[in-house]
Protein backbone atom coordinates (compact mmCIF):
# COMPACT_ATOMS: atom_id res chain seq x y z
CA UNK A 1 0.00 0.00 0.00
CA UNK A 2 1.79 3.29 -0.99
CA UNK A 3 0.63 6.48 1.49
CA UNK A 4 0.59 10.25 0.27
CA UNK A 5 0.04 13.54 2.53
CA UNK A 6 -0.97 16.10 0.20
CA UNK A 7 -0.74 19.98 1.71
CA UNK A 8 -4.35 21.98 0.89
CA UNK A 9 -4.93 25.10 1.69
CA UNK A 10 -9.07 26.18 1.90
CA UNK A 11 -9.60 29.95 1.23
CA UNK A 12 -13.12 30.98 2.79
CA UNK A 13 -15.37 32.91 1.08
CA UNK A 14 -15.63 35.35 3.87
CA UNK A 15 -13.29 35.72 6.93
CA UNK A 16 -15.59 33.37 9.65
CA UNK A 17 -14.73 35.00 13.44
CA UNK A 18 -15.77 32.99 16.31
CA UNK A 19 -15.15 33.75 19.58
CA UNK A 20 -11.62 32.62 19.57
CA UNK A 21 -10.64 34.35 16.35
CA UNK A 22 -10.70 34.39 12.78
CA UNK A 23 -10.00 32.06 10.00
CA UNK A 24 -9.50 33.01 6.56
CA UNK A 25 -7.51 30.54 5.37
CA UNK A 26 -7.99 26.66 6.74
CA UNK A 27 -4.68 25.00 5.92
CA UNK A 28 -5.18 21.16 5.91
CA UNK A 29 -3.92 17.57 4.87
CA UNK A 30 -5.42 15.13 2.90
CA UNK A 31 -3.95 11.51 2.68
CA UNK A 32 -4.11 9.30 -0.23
CA UNK A 33 -3.73 5.63 -0.28
CA UNK A 34 -3.45 3.39 -3.19
CA UNK A 35 -4.28 -0.38 -2.97
CA UNK A 36 -4.75 -2.26 -6.73
CA UNK A 37 -4.72 0.79 -8.97
CA UNK A 38 -7.47 2.43 -6.59
CA UNK A 39 -7.15 5.54 -4.20
CA UNK A 40 -9.02 6.40 -1.02
CA UNK A 41 -8.72 9.52 0.46
CA UNK A 42 -9.01 11.35 4.22
CA UNK A 43 -9.00 14.77 5.07
CA UNK A 44 -8.69 16.87 8.63
CA UNK A 45 -7.88 20.19 9.40
CA UNK A 46 -5.01 21.71 11.43
CA UNK A 47 -6.56 23.36 14.95
CA UNK A 48 -4.75 26.42 16.35
CA UNK A 49 -6.74 25.89 19.65
CA UNK A 50 -4.97 22.98 20.37
CA UNK A 51 -2.09 23.62 18.47
CA UNK A 52 -2.13 21.21 15.85
CA UNK A 53 -0.52 22.22 13.00
CA UNK A 54 -0.23 20.91 9.48
CA UNK A 55 3.25 20.35 9.66
CA UNK A 56 3.13 18.14 12.84
CA UNK A 57 -0.60 16.00 11.23
CA UNK A 58 2.24 15.23 8.07
CA UNK A 59 4.77 14.00 10.20
CA UNK A 60 2.82 11.84 12.72
CA UNK A 61 1.09 10.42 9.09
CA UNK A 62 4.42 10.05 7.46
CA UNK A 63 6.11 7.82 10.79
CA UNK A 64 3.58 5.33 9.22
CA UNK A 65 4.84 4.83 5.72
CA UNK A 66 7.03 2.64 5.74
CA UNK A 67 4.02 0.36 8.24
CA UNK A 68 2.38 0.02 5.03
CA UNK A 69 5.01 -0.20 1.83
CA UNK A 70 4.24 -4.39 2.34
CA UNK A 71 0.82 -3.70 3.60
CA UNK A 72 -2.53 -5.05 2.10
CA UNK A 73 -5.78 -3.72 3.69
CA UNK A 74 -8.32 -5.87 4.65
CA UNK A 75 -10.59 -3.98 6.68
CA UNK A 76 -10.65 -0.67 8.12
CA UNK A 77 -10.94 -1.95 11.68
CA UNK A 78 -7.79 -4.28 11.14
CA UNK A 79 -5.40 -1.41 9.54
CA UNK A 80 -6.64 0.90 12.52
CA UNK A 81 -5.61 -1.46 15.00
CA UNK A 82 -2.46 -2.09 12.78
CA UNK A 83 -1.41 1.70 13.05
CA UNK A 84 -3.24 2.49 16.47
CA UNK A 85 0.06 1.60 18.23
CA UNK A 86 1.73 4.94 16.14
CA UNK A 87 -0.96 7.14 15.04
CA UNK A 88 -2.98 6.92 18.75
CA UNK A 89 -0.76 10.22 19.66
CA UNK A 90 -2.46 12.49 17.33
CA UNK A 91 -6.22 11.50 16.67
CA UNK A 92 -6.74 14.51 14.20
CA UNK A 93 -3.41 12.65 11.84
CA UNK A 94 -5.14 8.92 12.70
CA UNK A 95 -8.70 10.49 11.45
CA UNK A 96 -7.52 11.60 8.12
CA UNK A 97 -5.45 8.29 7.78
CA UNK A 98 -8.61 6.30 8.63
CA UNK A 99 -11.14 8.38 6.05
CA UNK A 100 -8.59 7.00 3.38
CA UNK A 101 -9.12 3.76 4.96
CA UNK A 102 -12.30 3.72 4.55
CA UNK A 103 -12.81 5.79 1.68
CA UNK A 104 -10.25 2.60 -0.14
CA UNK A 105 -12.13 -0.50 1.33
CA UNK A 106 -15.23 0.88 -0.51
CA UNK A 107 -13.61 1.50 -3.50
CA UNK A 108 -12.43 -2.14 -3.50
CA UNK A 109 -15.79 -3.57 -1.97
CA UNK A 110 -17.40 -2.18 -4.86
CA UNK A 111 -19.58 -0.55 -2.47
CA UNK A 112 -20.47 3.14 -0.77
CA UNK A 113 -19.44 2.65 2.84
CA UNK A 114 -22.86 3.23 4.45
CA UNK A 115 -23.78 0.48 2.26
CA UNK A 116 -21.44 -1.98 3.77
CA UNK A 117 -21.95 -0.34 7.41
CA UNK A 118 -25.58 -0.61 6.64
CA UNK A 119 -26.15 3.03 7.18
CA UNK A 120 -28.49 3.90 4.78
CA UNK A 121 -29.27 7.53 4.43
CA UNK A 122 -33.02 6.98 3.96
CA UNK A 123 -35.25 9.77 3.57
CA UNK A 124 -36.11 12.07 5.02
CA UNK A 125 -32.30 13.15 6.94
CA UNK A 126 -32.23 16.07 9.24
CA UNK A 127 -31.12 19.05 6.96
CA UNK A 128 -27.97 20.66 7.60
CA UNK A 129 -27.27 24.44 9.11
CA UNK A 130 -25.37 27.03 7.58
CA UNK A 131 -23.19 29.17 9.50
CA UNK A 132 -23.20 32.43 10.23
CA UNK A 133 -19.79 33.92 11.89
CA UNK A 134 -19.64 36.85 14.32
CA UNK A 135 -19.62 40.36 12.78
CA UNK A 136 -21.01 43.59 12.20
CA UNK A 137 -24.41 43.83 12.09
CA UNK A 138 -24.62 44.73 8.85
CA UNK A 139 -21.82 41.98 7.22
CA UNK A 140 -24.15 39.58 9.32
CA UNK A 141 -27.16 40.71 7.72
CA UNK A 142 -25.02 40.71 4.16
CA UNK A 143 -24.23 36.71 4.72
CA UNK A 144 -27.77 35.74 5.27
CA UNK A 145 -28.69 37.50 1.86
CA UNK A 146 -26.25 35.77 0.01
CA UNK A 147 -27.90 32.59 1.62
CA UNK A 148 -31.44 32.94 2.46
CA UNK A 149 -33.04 29.58 1.85
CA UNK A 150 -31.30 27.34 4.27
CA UNK A 151 -33.99 25.91 6.92
CA UNK A 152 -31.65 26.28 9.84
CA UNK A 153 -29.09 28.51 10.77
CA UNK A 154 -26.02 28.44 13.00
CA UNK A 155 -24.83 31.95 14.89
CA UNK A 156 -21.53 32.22 16.24
CA UNK A 157 -21.39 34.27 18.99
CA UNK A 158 -19.52 35.08 22.33
CA UNK A 159 -18.84 38.69 20.54
CA UNK A 160 -20.00 41.98 21.59
CA UNK A 161 -23.51 42.09 19.96
CA UNK A 162 -24.59 38.56 20.45
CA UNK A 163 -28.38 39.04 20.78
CA UNK A 164 -28.24 42.00 18.42
CA UNK A 165 -27.06 39.80 15.62
CA UNK A 166 -30.13 37.04 16.55
CA UNK A 167 -32.69 39.92 16.68
CA UNK A 168 -31.92 41.09 13.17
CA UNK A 169 -31.48 38.20 11.74
CA UNK A 170 -35.11 37.04 13.12
CA UNK A 171 -36.15 39.59 11.26
CA UNK A 172 -35.28 38.22 7.79
CA UNK A 173 -36.30 34.98 8.23
CA UNK A 174 -38.48 32.28 10.00
CA UNK A 175 -35.80 29.27 10.01
CA UNK A 176 -34.47 27.48 12.85
CA UNK A 177 -31.50 29.06 14.71
CA UNK A 178 -28.90 27.50 16.80
CA UNK A 179 -26.28 29.23 18.64
CA UNK A 180 -22.52 28.67 19.18
CA UNK A 181 -20.92 30.22 21.49
CA UNK A 182 -17.32 28.08 21.96
CA UNK A 183 -16.95 28.68 25.32
CA UNK A 184 -17.23 32.10 25.55
CA UNK A 185 -19.60 33.04 28.25
CA UNK A 186 -20.51 31.81 31.56
CA UNK A 187 -23.29 30.58 33.47
CA UNK A 188 -24.57 34.15 34.50
CA UNK A 189 -24.45 35.17 30.71
CA UNK A 190 -26.44 32.27 29.85
CA UNK A 191 -29.36 32.40 31.73
CA UNK A 192 -29.53 35.72 30.97
CA UNK A 193 -29.77 35.39 26.98
CA UNK A 194 -31.30 32.11 27.22
CA UNK A 195 -34.76 32.92 27.61
CA UNK A 196 -34.74 35.47 24.73
CA UNK A 197 -33.01 32.97 22.85
CA UNK A 198 -35.81 30.63 23.35
CA UNK A 199 -38.32 33.24 22.50
CA UNK A 200 -36.56 33.99 19.27
CA UNK A 201 -36.77 30.32 17.95
CA UNK A 202 -33.25 29.19 19.14
CA UNK A 203 -33.28 25.33 19.43
CA UNK A 204 -30.29 25.34 21.37
CA UNK A 205 -27.04 26.49 22.61
CA UNK A 206 -23.66 24.79 21.78
CA UNK A 207 -20.90 24.94 24.32
CA UNK A 208 -21.74 28.04 26.24
CA UNK A 209 -19.49 27.51 29.59
CA UNK A 210 -15.43 26.89 29.17
CA UNK A 211 -14.87 22.89 28.83
CA UNK A 212 -13.15 22.84 32.42
CA UNK A 213 -16.69 24.46 33.91
CA UNK A 214 -18.80 21.04 35.24
CA UNK A 215 -19.95 22.92 37.89
CA UNK A 216 -21.68 25.69 36.08
CA UNK A 217 -22.52 23.60 33.05
CA UNK A 218 -24.47 20.82 35.86
CA UNK A 219 -26.21 24.63 37.01
CA UNK A 220 -27.25 24.92 33.17
CA UNK A 221 -28.47 21.72 33.02
CA UNK A 222 -30.72 22.70 35.96
CA UNK A 223 -31.91 26.15 34.74
CA UNK A 224 -31.75 26.83 31.26
CA UNK A 225 -35.03 27.09 29.33
CA UNK A 226 -32.73 25.80 26.11
CA UNK A 227 -30.85 22.55 25.67
CA UNK A 228 -27.40 22.68 26.05
CA UNK A 229 -24.79 21.01 23.16
CA UNK A 230 -21.31 20.24 24.57
CA UNK A 231 -18.68 20.26 21.82
CA UNK A 232 -15.37 21.41 23.30
CA UNK A 233 -16.34 19.66 26.68
CA UNK A 234 -16.94 15.97 24.23
CA UNK A 235 -13.06 15.72 23.37
CA UNK A 236 -12.87 12.15 22.98
CA UNK A 237 -15.12 9.35 23.42
CA UNK A 238 -13.58 8.73 26.90
CA UNK A 239 -15.78 12.20 27.53
CA UNK A 240 -18.95 10.49 26.75
CA UNK A 241 -20.24 9.32 30.15
CA UNK A 242 -19.30 12.34 31.65
CA UNK A 243 -21.06 14.61 29.04
CA UNK A 244 -24.35 12.23 29.45
CA UNK A 245 -24.71 13.66 33.13
CA UNK A 246 -24.79 17.62 31.63
CA UNK A 247 -25.21 17.83 28.38
CA UNK A 248 -28.58 17.18 26.31
CA UNK A 249 -26.29 16.41 23.46
CA UNK A 250 -22.78 16.08 22.00
CA UNK A 251 -21.12 17.78 18.78
CA UNK A 252 -19.62 14.69 17.15
CA UNK A 253 -16.42 15.02 14.64
CA UNK A 254 -14.58 12.29 12.98
CA UNK A 255 -11.53 13.78 14.48
CA UNK A 256 -11.99 13.55 17.87
CA UNK A 257 -12.40 10.17 17.95
CA UNK A 258 -9.76 9.32 15.74
CA UNK A 259 -11.37 8.80 12.25
CA UNK A 260 -14.51 6.42 11.35
CA UNK A 261 -13.75 3.27 12.29
CA UNK A 262 -13.58 4.20 16.40
CA UNK A 263 -16.55 7.16 15.48
CA UNK A 264 -18.70 4.01 15.00
CA UNK A 265 -18.56 2.75 18.71
CA UNK A 266 -18.55 6.47 19.89
CA UNK A 267 -21.57 7.32 18.24
CA UNK A 268 -23.40 3.98 19.62
CA UNK A 269 -22.32 4.95 22.93
CA UNK A 270 -23.66 8.11 23.20
CA UNK A 271 -26.84 7.17 21.66
CA UNK A 272 -26.94 4.63 24.80
CA UNK A 273 -26.42 7.21 27.32
CA UNK A 274 -29.42 9.16 25.80
CA UNK A 275 -27.26 11.94 24.07
CA UNK A 276 -28.49 13.72 20.82
CA UNK A 277 -26.35 13.78 18.02
CA UNK A 278 -25.59 16.64 16.43
CA UNK A 279 -22.89 15.56 13.31
CA UNK A 280 -20.66 18.44 12.74
CA UNK A 281 -17.78 19.85 11.03
CA UNK A 282 -14.80 22.71 10.87
CA UNK A 283 -14.52 24.31 7.27
CA UNK A 284 -13.52 21.29 5.33
CA UNK A 285 -14.22 20.23 2.02
CA UNK A 286 -16.23 17.75 0.68
CA UNK A 287 -13.84 15.23 1.32
CA UNK A 288 -14.17 15.31 4.92
CA UNK A 289 -17.71 15.88 4.74
CA UNK A 290 -18.45 13.15 2.49
CA UNK A 291 -16.45 10.83 5.00
CA UNK A 292 -18.36 12.36 8.79
CA UNK A 293 -21.56 12.22 6.14
CA UNK A 294 -22.03 8.26 6.12
CA UNK A 295 -23.01 8.56 9.72
CA UNK A 296 -26.40 10.89 8.86
CA UNK A 297 -28.85 7.87 9.10
CA UNK A 298 -27.41 7.79 13.30
CA UNK A 299 -27.75 11.84 13.72
CA UNK A 300 -30.30 14.19 15.11
CA UNK A 301 -29.06 17.17 13.73
CA UNK A 302 -26.56 17.83 11.00
CA UNK A 303 -23.92 20.63 10.88
CA UNK A 304 -21.98 19.57 7.39
CA UNK A 305 -21.60 23.01 5.82
CA UNK A 306 -18.13 23.22 5.36
CA UNK A 307 -17.80 22.93 1.74
CA UNK A 308 -20.18 26.01 1.36
CA UNK A 309 -18.00 28.03 3.00
CA UNK A 310 -15.01 27.83 1.28
CA UNK A 311 -13.77 29.01 -2.47
CA UNK A 312 -11.57 26.40 -3.22
CA UNK A 313 -13.17 23.04 -4.55
CA UNK A 314 -11.15 20.37 -4.11
CA UNK A 315 -13.31 17.16 -4.59
CA UNK A 316 -16.90 15.48 -5.25
CA UNK A 317 -18.88 13.65 -2.98
CA UNK A 318 -21.95 14.34 -0.61
CA UNK A 319 -22.76 17.66 -1.19
CA UNK A 320 -25.96 19.84 0.74
CA UNK A 321 -27.75 22.91 -1.46
CA UNK A 322 -30.02 24.52 1.10
CA UNK A 323 -30.08 22.21 3.89
CA UNK A 324 -30.28 19.20 1.69
CA UNK A 325 -27.73 16.59 1.75
CA UNK A 326 -27.23 14.63 -1.79
CA UNK A 327 -25.29 11.24 -2.32
CA UNK A 328 -23.25 10.47 -4.98
CA UNK A 329 -23.14 7.56 -7.01
CA UNK A 330 -19.63 6.43 -5.69
CA UNK A 331 -18.20 3.63 -3.54
CA UNK A 332 -16.17 4.44 -0.37
CA UNK A 333 -17.42 7.65 0.84
CA UNK A 334 -18.00 9.13 -2.60
CA UNK A 335 -14.94 11.25 -2.81
CA UNK A 336 -13.84 11.76 -6.30
CA UNK A 337 -10.50 14.40 -6.27
CA UNK A 338 -9.60 16.63 -8.43
CA UNK A 339 -5.98 17.19 -7.84
CA UNK A 340 -3.19 14.17 -7.36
Amino acid sequence: MNIKVIRVDLPVKHVLTYSRGSISVARAIVVELEQDGLRGHGEVQENPHYNITVEELTEHVLKIQEMLEDYAMADPVSMWRYLNPVLSVSPYAQSAVDMAACDLWGKIRNKPLWYIWRLRPTLPLPKTCFTIGIDTIDQVIERFHENPNWPIYKIKLGGKNDMQMVRELRKLTNAVFRVDVNGMWNVETTLHHAPELKELGVEFIEQPLSPEDWEGMEILKNQSPLPIMADESCASENDIDRCAEYFFGINAKPCKFGGLTPMRHALDHAKEKGLKILLGCGIESTIAISASAQFASLADYLDLDGPQLIEKKVGTGVCSENGELTFPDENGTGVCVLFR
